[in-house]
């Protein structure tokens, strides 16, 4: 099912120092970004439905290169 990026909620979030204090992740970040960017997005966010809308379980970093990249649309999974 596609998905607008707006609609979707991160599952885990995580703030700037977390970024800053694991800079092996920042580089894991931009490899999966330039990977979007270049070949689009290889598989779907695995997404559940809860009170806060579409939340997304698997897939954190692929939302937020997406929102990076300012591409309006995910392929999800939604998860029971």
């Amino acid at each position: 099912m596609e998905l607008s990026v707006k609609e979707l909620v991160f599952g885990v979030k995580r703030p700037q120092q977390w970024w800053d204090d694991h800079p092996k992740q920042q580089k894991i970040f931009e490899e999966i970004k330039e990977s979007i960017k270049n070949e689009g997005m290889k598989k779907p966010l695995e997404v559940t439905i809860d009170k806060r809308g579409h939340v997304v379980e698997v897939g954190n970093q692929r939302l937020r290169a997406l929102l990076d990249l300012g591409i309006t649309t995910a392929q999800c999974l939604i998860k029971k």
